[in-house]
């Protein structure tokens, strides 16, 4: 186990937090997620500008990097303030991948993110998604082994130390990954589920949620209010950290005790556009099954399309069919959003050859850090079955 020596004053009355409110099954996840630098390489869309907490060995080259056992790849590191000594560290900091970003973005400058690229902004071959990363560091603070039984939270931050032991770990319940903790499940069986304590979650497999007293369902939010002890060893691999349990039992939510933090201070970019769609604008001929499909230019909230894409027939196609009746609502297509190409697909289910078709992004929809899409419209026409 870790020991945490913060280069900032500790406080108790500041940094004494109950992470979650265990009456509260609704609670949100807190903004900053617990993560290892094997799982910000292996899952860069989900964590691109999120804040994040993890460990690894600090070491100063040409400049700052930090190491980690759960990556051969080292990560490059951009300090807000002072820095620890070379050594093991704790580190709370914003994950970047230039790669995902637009020339044009402003956060390349005022994050220096710009000096990672050879050539600059100038350069003439845009870094490739997963390229060139790094860390945008907010606070540091060097760590020691201590003895002890680990915790939800180290084991979450620092799992080879632990991987291939039986440890005891407390956390808050979060079903299949409800609340987007973590990027990715393990995907051993239709019961695992996701445990969650302080700013950390791990995957718990193994055994169906169930025992004496309780009979959760990982589908159910209702059911995330309740705390589980769970028993077992810890595993390690892709990026992912998950514990094959032996044993589960109800608990009682827990106290966590943290340092204080600088402030997180958001960073928004530009506004995303969309930058190719298929059909086209004005496209004719297009089969009546065949999906809609439009890529945008950054990486999106998918949350945020929930009620803000529809589609109609269009007023010109009421009248070349001749329609006696008022033009028909909007409907809402389903969709599926793939965060690795930035791409939503979506069905026009109800779709009729020769018909033309309105298909619209109203207002609502937002990149991953809330700069907002502007409303935009696709006009084309089906042609036969």
């Amino acid at each position: 186990m870790l020991h945490v020596r913060p280069r900032i004053a500790f406080s108790v009355a500041a940094a004494a937090l109950l992470i979650v409110n265990a009456a509260d099954p609704h609670a949100q996840p807190a903004q900053r997620r617990g993560t290892t630098a094997g799982a910000l390489l292996a899952y860069a869309g989900f964590f691109q500008g999120q804040p994040v907490v993890l460990r690894g060995t600090l070491a100063t080259r040409d400049q700052p990097v930090l190491l980690s056992a759960t990556s051969d790849r080292s990560i490059p590191l951009i300090f807000n303030g002072p820095s620890p000594i070379d050594g093991p560290v704790e580190l709370r900091a914003s994950f970047w991948d230039v790669g995902r970003m637009q020339r044009e973005d402003p956060r390349l400058v005022t994050l220096g993110l710009d000096r990672l690229i050879p050539n600059g902004l100038q350069t003439v071959n845009w870094p490739r998604p997963g390229e060139i990363v790094a860390l945008a560091v907010t606070d540091a603070m060097s760590v020691t082994p201590v003895d002890g039984e680990p915790t939800l939270r180290e084991i979450a931050l620092d799992p080879s130390s632990y991987a291939g032991r039986r440890i005891r770990i407390t956390g808050q319940f979060r079903g299949k990954n409800l609340y987007g903790d973590v990027p990715q499940g393990p995907g051993l069986s239709q019961w695992d589920f996701v445990l969650r304590a302080a700013d950390s979650a791990v995957w718990v497999t193994g055994l169906r949620p169930r025992g004496r007293g309780f009979n959760l369902n990982p589908g159910a939010r209702v059911d995330t209010g309740n705390w589980l002890e769970a028993t077992g060893i810890v595993k390690e691999g892709k990026g992912l950290v998950w514990i094959e349990a032996a044993q589960l039992a109800l608990t009682k939510p827990t106290l966590e005790i943290r340092n204080e933090e600088t402030p997180i201070i958001p960073q928004m970019g530009p506004p995303p556009e969309v930058i190719f769609s298929d059909p086209g604008e004005d496209e004719i001929d297009v089969p009546v099954k065949a999906p809609v499909r439009v890529q945008f230019s950054r990486d999106m909230n998918p949350d945020t399309f929930t009620g803000h894409v529809r589609w109609s027939f269009t007023a010109a196609d009421a009248v070349n069919v001749g329609a006696t009746t008022p033009r028909e609502a909007p409907r809402t297509p389903p969709f599926k959003y793939d965060n690795a190409r930035r791409s939503l697909e979506m069905s026009l289910d109800g779709a009729t050859a020769y018909r033309e078709v309105l298909v619209e992004f109203v207002d609502g929809i937002a990149a991953t850090d809330g700069a907002k899409l502007k409303p935009w419209a696709l006009t084309f026409t089906f042609g036969a079955q």
